[in-house]
Parts: structure tokens; sequence; C-alpha cells
């Protein structure tokens, strides 16, 4: 089977995946799970805030042997 046969639903076939995706992150119980997702980069900042610099273990690269 060529591109001539399969060519006319690929169209199709993207613009139904696109609609699933878009109701599928529209719905409301993925929320949350979004929002944690969106938060994750800020999450270290909250766990280190009672921390200084000289509590943390040094990491130079290179795995201990």
């Amino acid at each position: 089977m060529s591109y001539e046969v399969y060519g006319p639903f690929i169209p199709v076939i993207m613009l139904i995946t696109f609609i699933g995706l878009f109701v599928w992150v529209l719905l409301p119980q993925n929320k949350k799970r979004f929002d944690d997702a969106a938060n994750l980069p800020f999450a270290d900042d909250e766990n280190d805030e009672g921390r200084n610099d000289q509590d943390k273990p040094a990491h130079n690269g290179r795995d201990k042997k």
C-alpha cells in the first residue's frame, strides 16, 4: 500500500487525535495531576527551604567507586 491509498485518511486521523487529546486535557479529573506536574520545578525549593549550602552534600559529577 502506498500514500495514494492511506493519504486521504491521514488528516482525519490527525483531527481525531487532536480532538481526543483536547478532551483529555480538559477533563476535570485530570486537573490535579496537571497542577502537580506544573508545580514540579518548584518542589525542590520548598523541600530545601530550611537548609543552607553547608548542609548539602558536595557533588562533583563523578560516581564514588
